[in-house]
């Protein structure tokens, strides 16, 4: 499994921060499972159009003045491509996947678009053999809907928008006969806004052709999917704390440097007189406040390391400091703390299971 990658903001933010600030953050790329497990452990997949175009008469409103008008077309046969090519792009461009094939000539014969009819079995079947695939990624049906608005309003002139919907289901059908078919669903919405104008055309002028904007859409829809499936890397937030104790403030300096287990050692000299078991006697709050500090910034040094164990333990332990301080802005970080608690024992716990 893949470790945990890091990135440092410029610094660490340590140049731009005074160090009497209480807090400096820094970001991470954490690894991230796929929303949906349908792809999990499948490195050959191909695509499957079974799905019949939407009629160009079907979902589509114009309204002037909140008065709808009918018999709007709009010609969404490439709306199908539109998705599954850029679905197929997304899988392509991931390093989880082998071979990502596409095969857009439709393979539901009803030509009935009101009713979705999935693919057979035994079809499924002869697509996996003959294109040995992992897996089948069969869309079934492609709903694109969409309202146009325009009307005046309150304060003078005109205003219109153009708000496009995008609804899809699909099938997963596995080479592995141990793996039962699985089937999903994925929507979007898009909104295009004008500004105020003097005029409806001006307004209406300044939205993008209403084919264009649908199948737009269509390709963020498929995207969008392609995104769910796939383990992603996702930036987030990571705190430490500052204080004028000289053993946390060359620890920050170590860690800026990523030298983490000598920015350990550093504020365990602080965390390690508060936290010898029983002999939790320091009366000075600075010492207190210093303590708590440096055993917040071990949590998160050890999770650079990958100690998920001993992250926790310094959590916890942080926690308890912080809410020691009795103080509005100890309990704040208490429940920061706890917070970031909760993030560790969840990564612990995929460590584990794997």
């Amino acid at each position: 499994m893949k470790a945990l990658k890091l990135h440092i903001i410029v610094g660490l933010l340590l140049m731009a921060i005074p160090m009497a600030a209480q807090q400096w953050y820094f970001t991470i790329d954490e690894y991230r499972d796929a929303q949906r497990d349908a792809l999990r452990d499948v490195h050959r997949v191909m695509v499957v159009n079974n799905a019949v175009v939407q009629p160009d008469a079907f979902g589509h409103s114009t309204v002037v003045d909140g008065s709808t008008q009918g018999g709007i077309e709009v010609d969404l046969e490439r709306a199908l491509l539109y998705t599954m090519f850029s679905l197929t792009q997304t899988l392509e461009t991931s390093t989880e996947m082998d071979a990502v094939e596409l095969l857009d000539v439709s393979q539901n014969q009803s030509n009935n678009y009101y009713s979705r009819q999935l693919l057979s079995t035994s079809a499924a079947r002869g697509l996996l053999q003959n294109y040995q695939m992992d897996a089948l990624l069969v869309l079934n049906q492609l709903v694109v809907y969409d309202v146009l608005e325009s009307f005046e309003v309150e304060e003078g002139g005109q205003y219109a928008y153009l708000q496009a919907f995008a609804q899809s289901h699909w099938s997963v059908y596995y080479a592995d006969a141990s793996r039962r078919t699985a089937t999903f669903t994925q929507a979007d919405t898009l909104v295009w806004e004008s500004d105020i104008k003097y005029s409806r055309s001006q307004a209406l002028s300044m939205l993008p052709d209403r084919q264009e904007a649908l199948l737009y859409i269509a390709s963020v829809l498929g995207d969008r999917i392609g995104a769910s499936l796939l383990p992603s890397w996702e930036p987030v937030r990571r705190y430490l704390y500052s204080d004028d104790n000289t053993h946390v403030q060359n620890g920050l300096e170590a860690f800026r440097y990523q030298r983490w287990e000598e920015a350990i050692y550093h504020w365990q000299q602080v965390a390690n007189n508060e936290s010898n078991v029983e002999s939790r006697k320091l009366k000075v709050k600075e010492d207190k406040k210093a303590a708590a500090v440096a055993a917040a910034n071990i949590a998160t040094a050890y999770e650079m390391l990958g100690d998920y164990a001993l992250a926790c333990d310094y959590a916890s332990e942080a926690s308890r400091l912080f809410g020691a301080l009795k103080t509005a802005w100890g309990r704040q970080q208490q429940v920061n703390i706890r917070y970031y608690l909760e993030q560790l024992r969840a990564k612990q716990a995929k460590a584990v299971a794997r």
